[in-house]
């Protein structure tokens, strides 16, 4: 079966799960990820036995070409046009997705008498599968190479900046779309700031260097964050870096299926708390990586979810001495039966 299709017929299995007759789906990720078709303004709507794609007249044909198992249509309206589905369906509990939707449309499918469900196409794109893991891999190893390729180029005197570019231009080189995200890259006490804003300082003598990057390949992000002292380590460094290793590696030995995330939270969390630096661990260990870069699950002390075969997450603990400087290691992994496999792993 086309692993589109296959995707549906999952969406259509959650629908009987929970209880709802159908779901409204309209945001251009999540369509994509139903039917392999990348464009926006594609609404699609699922009943449990059947799936409809409403669009503008000018991708019908396109669509058809490349999606045959889903009906669509080229209406002059398209909210109006997956309302006189479900009323010609007579389909009584329709769903929209609150987390995908834009408050405006979020409010209109309210007026039509749409309830909400969180989570139902997230449930799906959490595990990854054929392609997708091929991708992933991709997009991975291409991130991983390119911190071999650039540390050696990061001298005293090149701004935070001309490191970012830099980096995105060997990921490019290699294949990858784009970033994934803004990347950080900080220096001295830069480093420190867990979502700094990349910027023109330049690198000094005997200071650290964080990198926290990723790219797009096929449709699929990567994230990786390393850490290392240019120039002579102090003893403090030295420390730190060697606690968020045996940190991290405590968090990704936790990983395997059938583990709740926030007990892999714990692993990495109590290590550092234990070594006198736990109020200096200010977020959580990780998240779900995919399409976007940040999707379920969550890695955190509060999250009761259950890691299964096939999800693909980071562990990225850290210690931040604002001032200082800060050490977060990042590896992005696919979760296995028995533990997980390392898919940014660099020399």
């Amino acid at each position: 079966m086309n692993i589109h299709a296959k995707r549906i017929k999952d969406l259509q299995h959650l629908l009987r799960q929970n209880r709802l007759d159908a779901v409204v789906v309209a945001r251009k990720l999540e369509t994509y990820f139903l039917t392999g078709y990348n464009q926006d303004n594609v609404y699609m709507l699922v009943s449990r036995t059947g799936a409809w794609a409403f669009m503008p007249r000018m991708l019908l044909a396109d669509f058809n070409a490349k999606v045959p198992f889903v009906d669509a249509s080229a209406p002059d309206n398209l909210l109006d046009a997956v309302s006189l589905k479900v009323r010609e369906l007579r389909l009584k509990k329709t769903a929209f997705e609150p987390e995908t939707e834009s408050y405006l449309r979020g409010n209109l499918w309210k007026k039509k008498g749409f309830v909400e469900q969180k989570g139902l196409t997230a449930s799906l794109r959490a595990v990854k599968e054929g392609e997708e893991i091929g991708l992933l891999r991709k997009s991975c190893r291409i991130a991983a190479k390119a911190f071999g390729l650039i540390k050696p180029r990061i001298r005293t005197g090149r701004t935070e900046l001309s490191v970012y570019r830099e980096l995105e231009d060997l990921m490019q080189g290699m294949g990858a779309s784009g970033t994934s995200f803004s990347l950080i890259v900080g220096f001295g006490p830069h480093s420190a700031l867990p979502h700094h804003e990349t910027s023109e300082r330049k690198l000094r003598a005997n200071e650290a260097v964080l990198l926290d990057y990723g790219c797009v390949y096929g449709g699929y992000c990567s994230d990786i964050t390393r850490t290392y002292f240019h120039g002579r380590p102090t003893d403090e460094f030295k420390k730190v870096h060697a606690i968020v290793a045996a940190s991290q590696k405590a968090g990704l030995k936790a990983v395997r299926a059938g583990v709740k995330t926030r007990l892999v939270d714990a692993a990495c969390r109590d290590h550092i708390a234990e070594a006198g630096y736990g109020q200096y661990f200010i977020h959580g260990t990780g998240h779900g990586v995919g399409l976007e870069i940040h999707e379920a699950p969550t890695l955190n002390t509060k999250s009761e979810e259950v890691l299964r075969p096939g999800m693909a997450v980071t562990v990225e603990p850290g210690i931040y001495l604002h001032g200082k400087f800060g050490v977060r290691i990042e590896d992005s992994v696919l979760v296995t039966r028995t533990g997980c496999e390392i898919l940014t792993k660099t020399a």
